[in-house]
């Protein structure tokens, strides 16, 4: 299989993964719901690294993207 309908593949499967993400924000009314969805979906996010790459993978993967400097 060549390299580039693998990435078709995941790109396809990424957007099917989103649509329940856009759903929620069109269910959101206001910009507090659309904040505590952001809130409670970063928890989400952080379980779910955690899980799957332990909390030593999270944080090596993340490190330096928050430094401005």
């Amino acid at each position: 299989m060549s390299k580039h309908k693998d990435d078709d593949e995941v790109k396809s499967r990424m957007k099917k993964l989103k649509r329940p993400i856009d759903e929620a924000i069109m269910m959101c009314d206001s910009r507090e719901d659309i904040l505590m969805l952001a809130s409670v979906m970063q928890v989400a996010i952080k379980d779910m690294y955690d899980t799957q790459i332990g909390v030593k993978g999270r944080k090596i993967m993340f490190k330096g993207l928050s430094d401005d400097t």
